[in-house]
């Protein structure tokens, strides 16, 4: 399998068409369709930048070796995530933020409130 099939099927799992892809890449619709069609290569930043944005294995992306997607183990995912909305004004690092702020107090009222939702009623 070539690099290009790899990119789509990193793409098909994240449920992506080419357009949303290559946005959140910062690329160009037609440049992932040519990485697909093994008409171009992806440089080793696009590779990287892949790995990153999708948490796909970049190993597994040059080489077709390991797994598409390497296990994260909680911690990491968490720090992943955290990192990505740092520093912005976007919903969720201001979410991120004002959970942040919580007391015991209110982080007791959160629990309670959430349990509340997703326990059905009898």
């Amino acid at each position: 399998m070539s690099v290009g099939q790899r990119i789509k099927q990193v793409r098909n799992a994240c449920g992506l068409t080419q357009q949303a892809f290559a946005d959140q890449l910062g690329l160009k619709q037609n440049t992932i369709a040519t990485y697909e069609i093994d008409k171009t290569t992806p440089s080793d930043r696009t590779l990287s930048d892949i790995s990153r944005v999708f948490r796909a294995n970049e190993t597994w992306l040059r080489t077709g070796e390991g797994d598409m997607f390497p296990p994260h183990n909680p911690d990491e995912h968490l720090a992943a995530f955290l990192g990505d909305v740092m520093g912005g004004n976007s919903f969720r690092a201001r979410l991120i933020s004002a959970l942040s702020r919580l007391s015991d107090e209110d982080w007791a009222v959160l629990e309670r409130l959430a349990r509340d939702l997703t326990t059905p009623e009898e």
